[in-house]
C-alpha cells in the first residue's frame, strides 16, 4: 500500500528584549513558518510575548525552532496562546521536533511559563531547550505535560517522548534535564509509582537565579497547603527544582497557579493565563 506523502508544518520565531529607558522592548523579531508572536500590553517596564502555532497543532515530521535573548538589565516573559497538542504519528513519520534556545545576559530576567502541552495517541516528539545565562542573570522555566485526556475519553496508550532542558551558568553546565518516556503500553507505565502513580498531569518548575534557594521555604509552606503529596521541591547551588503529578490538566494548571506569584515575586499572571 501507498503512503501517502503529507506536507509538515516547518516554523521558526526569534525576539531579542533590549532595555529603552528603563522599559523593556523588542529589538530583533523573526517569525516564520506556522509560527507567530504577539505582544500583549503590559503595565509594568518588562516585556511579554505570547507564542501562536497557527497549524492548530504539531505531527509527525514537524519541527520547530526558536530563539530567545535578553540584554543586559531586561525582563521577559514568554508564553503560549494556548496547550500545544502533540497529535499521532505514521508509522512512516519521523518524531516531531521542538528546539529552543535561550541567551540570558547580565541582570536579564526570562520567565518561560507556556500553557501546557497535550499528548495523543501515538504522539512522537523530540524537545530540546538551551539556555546560557549569566550568574546574575534570572531564569525561570515551567513545562506541564497532559498524556491523553481522559475526560473527552482519549487514553494514551502508545508515546515516544525525549523532553531536555540544558541549563549552562556562566559557560558551566548546572542542569541536565530529561524526560523519556517510550511505551506501547503507557497505562500500565504510568501507572507505577516510581513514575506517577496512575496521575496523567505531571509539571517541572525550575528557578535559576542567585537567591532561588531563598524561595524554599515560601514553596514548601504553599505545596504543604495545597498539594502536600503531588508536589515537592527541592534547592541547591542557586536552583529551585518543583516537580508535581495531578490526576488532570486543571488540577495540575490550579496549584501551578498558586506557586508561580511566589517565584514571580507577585507579578501578574501571563496574558493568556488570566481567564
Amino acid at each position: 500500500m501507498t503512503t501517502t506523502a503529507l506536507q509538515r508544518a516547518r516554523g521558526w520565531f526569534g525576539l531579542t528584549a533590549k532595555l529603552r529607558d528603563g522599559q523593556s522592548v523588542r529589538d530583533e523579531l523573526e517569525q516564520g513558518g506556522c509560527c507567530r508572536l504577539l505582544f500583549p500590553r503590559v503595565d509594568d517596564a518588562s516585556l511579554e510575548a505570547v507564542t501562536v502555532n497557527i497549524s492548530g497543532g504539531i505531527a509527525g515530521g514537524d519541527r520547530i525552532e526558536g530563539r530567545i535573548a535578553c540584554a543586559p538589565d531586561t525582563e521577559l516573559l514568554v508564553t503560549s496562546q494556548a496547550a500545544e497538542r502533540i497529535y499521532r504519528a505514521r508509522a512512516s513519520d519521523t518524531s516531531a521536533e521542538i528546539l529552543t534556545s535561550c541567551h540570558i545576559a547580565v541582570r536579564a530576567r526570562l520567565d518561560w511559563l507556556p500553557h501546557g502541552t497535550i499528548f495523543f495517541d501515538g504522539s512522537q516528539l523530540r524537545r530540546h531547550m538551551t539556555v546560557d545565562m549569566d550568574a546574575s542573570s534570572r531564569f525561570l522555566f515551567l513545562e506541564s505535560r497532559m498524556f491523553g485526556r481522559t475526560g473527552s475519553g482519549e487514553i494514551l496508550q502508545t508515546l515516544a517522548l525525549r523532553d531536555r532542558l540544558t541549563i549552562r551558568r556562566d559557560g558551566r553546565l548546572v542542569l541536565e534535564d530529561l524526560l523519556r518516556l517510550e511505551s506501547d503500553d503507557m497505562s500500565t507505565l504510568m501507572a507505577r509509582k516510581a513514575v506517577s502513580a496512575d496521575q496523567l498531569a505531571v509539571a517541572t518548575l525550575v528557578l535559576v537565579s542567585p537567591l532561588a534557594e531563598t524561595y524554599l521555604d515560601t514553596v514548601r509552606d504553599v505545596l504543604d497547603t495545597i498539594a502536600p503529596h503531588e508536589f515537592a521541591a527541592s534547592a541547591w547551588n542557586g536552583m529551585l527544582v518543583i516537580r508535581g503529578v495531578a490526576s488532570g490538566g486543571w488540577l495540575l494548571e490550579k496549584t501551578i497557579r498558586q506557586i508561580l506569584p511566589v517565584l514571580r515575586d507577585g507579578r501578574p499572571m501571563p496574558a493568556t493565563w488570566r481567564s
